[in-house]
């Protein structure tokens, strides 16, 4: 048989298997629960509705968490929102296209998620907040702390980059594969993050069942265009202006943002403080603890 009619043949079979066979989930040992019980509410920035859960102690100072690319609030911080929760007004705010947040199909810019979180601080009366962004979230907090000062006391920059996707042609080619293998694979995308994520440690068999629904649930089109934004992004002319105390947390293994471009960030932002993790880009999980200490060191430091 000629390569080309297997390719098709199999390729055939499995478009029938993807309209016609069955969605399994992964089977789930014992009693589900849910990984962080903080209930959330929206609020209204014009006609954009955005998604913020608080927990701690409301007349603590407040820390506010930018989850990243791919993971909303509770998926990104589940690990460190109870460490921080004994200290911190802990609040986390979903991303336009993430969580509880609106899904808006247009183009935009890391710029843009900045002012509506800024706005959606205003609705809040939120000013002077530790800012804590993790990967995508973390370009997230640079350009807050540029155009929203008045928000930020203190900013934590943690694995991300001033400018993360600097090879034009490589991350073209990579971005077009990615959004072909969501769109043909959505079920198998789910099942790769899924297992990812267990083995990360992120979360354990008691979360399987809500894991594996909220990793079903992405949208391809959404994603990219975040990482549409993402690949814009670039702050090395001007980060090194922004006035507020910095930690930048660098896990030193990151497969995800390298760390050359890692350490470049830190190099930039003046007089940060920095921590190492011998860690890859979970580590937001896997080294929960001791961002956590990292965190309150530095914020003390800065009172």
């Amino acid at each position: 048989m000629k390569t080309s009619k297997a390719l098709g043949i199999g390729l055939g079979g499995f478009a029938l298997w993807r309209l016609f066979g069955p969605i399994t989930r992964p089977k789930s040992r014992g009693p589900q629960v849910h990984p962080l019980p903080v209930p959330g509410r929206t609020v209204f920035v014009g006609n954009k509705e955005f998604m913020v859960r608080e927990t701690g102690l409301p007349d603590a100072p407040p820390i506010v968490l930018i989850h990243g690319w791919v993971y909303d609030s509770v998926e990104t911080f589940s690990r460190l929102v109870p460490l921080l929760a004994d200290r911190f007004r802990v609040i986390m705010i979903d991303q336009r296209n993430y969580g509880g947040s609106s899904s808006l199909y247009e183009d935009y810019e890391i710029e843009t998620v900045a002012d509506e979180i800024a706005a959606v601080l205003d609705v809040l009366d939120v000013r002077q907040a530790t800012i804590f962004g993790y990967s995508m979230g973390g370009m997230v907090a640079q350009a807050l702390t540029r155009r929203h000062p008045g928000h930020v006391k203190q900013a934590v920059f943690a694995a991300t980059a001033a400018r993360p996707m600097r090879k034009p042609v490589f991350d073209a080619v990579g971005m077009v594969l990615l959004r072909i293998l969501w769109k043909v694979g959505h079920l198998e995308g789910a099942r790769i993050s899924h297992t990812v994520l267990r083995h990360a440690g992120a979360f354990g068999p008691e979360h399987d069942r809500w894991l594996w629904d909220v990793m079903l649930a992405r949208d391809t089109e959404l994603n990219m265009r975040a990482l549409r934004a993402i690949k814009r992004f670039d702050s090395r002319k001007w980060i090194a202006q922004v006035a507020p105390p910095v930690l930048v947390i660098i896990p030193t293994r990151d497969q995800i943002i390298h760390p050359p471009a890692q350490y470049e960030l830190a190099g930039l932002v003046k007089n940060p403080a920095v921590l190492e993790l011998g860690a890859r880009h979970e580590a937001i999980f896997t080294h929960a603890s001791q961002i956590a200490e990292a965190v309150v060191e530095f914020v003390e430091k800065a009172q």
